[in-house]
């Protein structure tokens, strides 16, 4: 988000982040939703919380002119993921809870190992 449209800091959700910058915007959910190529009930699942991990968030984002990371998690200085991080959150998406839980041990494990 530019400077001159700076959002407050009590947008604590994705569907509050969401909702600003539409609203700055001067778009209805489905003006929005046309934009970014999806329809009004994703926009509208989005704010009102019960769509968490959108599949078009890139799309939103580039429409509404922010970084996605920023409307995903209110963090303005992350950067994209690269290639490998998506495959390893997409890979992660198809394990069952157990096997996260192993692998986020040893991941654990090894980064504390190391000197950061």
């Amino acid at each position: 988000m530019n400077e001159r449209n700076r959002a407050p800091i009590h947008l604590r959700t994705l569907g509050e982040r969401l909702r600003y910058c539409r609203r700055q915007m001067g778009w209805t959910q489905e003006q929005l939703a046309v934009q970014a190529g999806t329809n009004q009930a994703v926009i509208q699942k989005i704010e009102n919380g019960k769509s968490l991990r959108p599949r078009k968030i890139d799309e939103i984002a580039s429409v509404l002119d922010v970084n996605p990371a920023w409307l995903m998690f209110g963090d303005d200085k992350a950067t994209p993921l690269t290639d490998e991080a998506r495959e390893l959150a997409e890979l992660w998406l198809r394990l069952s809870d157990r096997e996260r839980e192993r692998i986020l041990g040893e991941v654990r494990l090894l980064a504390g190992k190391r000197n950061f």
